[in-house]
């Protein structure tokens, strides 16, 4: 009994370092250690046992890292507290069940005392990783990778791997740690190969990024513009007000006029900047089209949208190009919908959600993803948690994007560490693709992200202001963005044959 005590609390321990690796904490170091308790906790056990502890730990990890989503829930819907208490209990739930398949995995892929750790944990992390962007109930949220985006020299490697090969570094790392810690200086002799390949990894990649990044500085720039962006600072609890509606056009208005002045060509407004129907003829359309001429600047913008599919109307969360000759230069429907915050997957079984919680939508996800073209350059929009999906920013560059604009409303989640989060996970799409990102807010954060990954400035939570920044890129194409997920598939490959074996091994009785 005291030992199993002893082994929840290594395996929520593991979960609260694992969190504080992230913002707002940025204790980065903790992710190269934090999986160091779990794996001693899991050591010999059942892999039942290890499943029960692995989801533990995700459980813990959640919490920390998920509590933000008591905050829509509690303030913006009238579902009283105990509902988005549940809502994060579930999640946390969900989530941990991902953690406690790969503590289980890595129990059967190499006996009780986990023999190939070194090369099954990575791989089977991974897999692991990508299954959770995938799917109806897709939620990449906080994956390890993240926690470096910081670590620039670093991170560079993503341009091959995405940002799962970080994760796998991350792992590894872990591994070899604990190993070290349970075999003392035996594991010099039996596993210094594991060893060795974690310091020349640690060291060298590294030293590649900062010649990588070196070269890349020294590029000439192929394009560039000048991009205005727009944080209103409007609060969730006015944004549908049809009183406060005028008010918010105009300070949008009025901050665009700001960034026009400080040089822009494109100015960006935030998702959902536009509360009414712009598809539809009315008054309100014609000034935001009068406002664009005037202010003799592209702007882009988020609206609702519908449209006509089944027999039955569709909403869609829009996002418009209006050129600064008063025409509508094209839109791009979001395509990634948030579960649970946008529509309710498996509505047929889960019809009560949006019946308990009024503020889940009943959005239809886009089609296309849209690359926007100006007479400067081409560019691709993720609305929302979008930025957070690598393969459709992938998608967007490969379709000839020169740069990426990520618009958001983040109002929901208040003063908690989910924008913080959220921005640490755009950064690398950067990376990935070798593009620029502009990100506009509607209450922060607000950014311009350059092709190194780096946050060249960000705004304050619930500021109203408007900046203007010079974006640049070139035509370099990545691994990644030409071949996408190869190193996802190699560990997936690598995760199935390793439990193959594992489990073709214990019913022999060898394991």
């Amino acid at each position: 009994m005291v030992r199993a005590r002893w082994q929840a609390c290594l395996a929520v321990g593991s979960g609260a370092l694992l969190a504080l690796a992230f913002p707002s904490a940025n204790l980065s170091i903790c992710a190269w250690v934090g999986l160091v308790p779990l794996l001693w906790a899991t050591a010999g056990t059942s892999p039942g046992r290890a499943f029960w502890l692995g989801w533990l730990c995700g459980f813990a990890f959640s919490l920390g890292t998920l509590y933000w989503v008591v905050n829509p829930i509690n303030r913006y819907t009238d579902a009283p507290i105990f509902v988005a208490v549940l809502a994060l209990l579930s999640l946390a739930s969900a989530m941990g069940l991902y953690m406690g398949a790969f503590t289980a995995g890595l129990r059967l892929a190499g006996g009780r005392e986990m023999r190939s750790a070194e090369l099954a944990a990575p791989a089977l992390w991974v897999a692991l990783e990508w299954l959770r962007s995938t799917g109806p109930l897709a939620f990449p949220w906080v994956v390890l990778g993240y926690s470096q985006y910081r670590q620039l020299n670093l991170i560079q490697f993503a341009e091959v791997t995405g940002v799962y090969g970080i994760s796998a570094l991350l792992v590894f790392a872990n591994v070899v740690a604990w190993r070290m810690l349970r075999e003392g200086l035996a594991v010099v002799a039996h596993r210094g190969s594991a060893l060795a390949i974690l310091l020349v990894l640690v060291v060298g990649l590294p030293i590649a990024g900062h010649y990588r990044l070196d070269a890349i500085r020294r590029m000439p720039p192929e394009g560039r513009l000048v991009v205005g962006v727009v944080q209103a600072n409007v609060d969730q609890g006015q944004k549908w007000d049809r009183a406060f509606e005028q008010v918010a056009i105009e300070r949008h208005a009025r901050l665009a006029a700001q960034a026009k002045s400080a040089g822009a060509e494109l100015v960006v407004w935030p998702e959902t900047a536009v509360p009414f129907y712009f598809q539809s003829e009315s008054p309100e359309r014609d000034r935001l089209l009068a406002l664009a001429v005037a202010t003799d600047v592209d702007l882009l913008f988020g609206s609702p949208a519908f449209g006509y599919e089944d027999g039955g109307i569709r909403l869609f969360n829009r996002a418009y190009l209006v050129r600064r000759d008063g025409s509508v230069g094209g839109f791009y429907d979001k395509l990634q919908l948030v579960p649970f915050g946008e529509y309710v997957p498996f509505q047929s079984v889960l019809f009560f959600v949006d019946e308990v919680v009024d503020a889940v939508g009943d959005f239809a996800a886009g089609r296309e993803a849209t690359v926007f073209t100006l007479p400067q350059g081409r560019f691709g929009v993720l609305i929302c948690y979008e930025g957070i999906f690598p393969s459709l920013s992938r998608q967007l560059v490969a379709r000839g994007a020169d740069f990426l604009v990520n618009i958001t409303n983040d109002a929901w989640f208040g003063k908690t560490s989910a924008p913080h989060q959220h921005l640490a996970m755009v950064t690398l799409r950067a990376v990935e693709n070798r593009v620029p990102v502009v990100r506009a807010a509607n209450t922060g954060i607000s950014a311009v992200v350059d092709v190194e990954g780096r946050v060249r400035w960000q705004t304050g939570l619930f500021e109203t202001v408007a900046r203007a920044d010079t974006v640049e890129w070139t035509h370099v194409r990545t691994l990644y963005t030409r071949y996408g997920d190869v190193f996802v598939a190699l560990c997936g490959f690598a995760s199935a044959l390793l439990i193959g074996y594992g489990i073709s091994r214990r019913w022999h009785g060898e394991a």
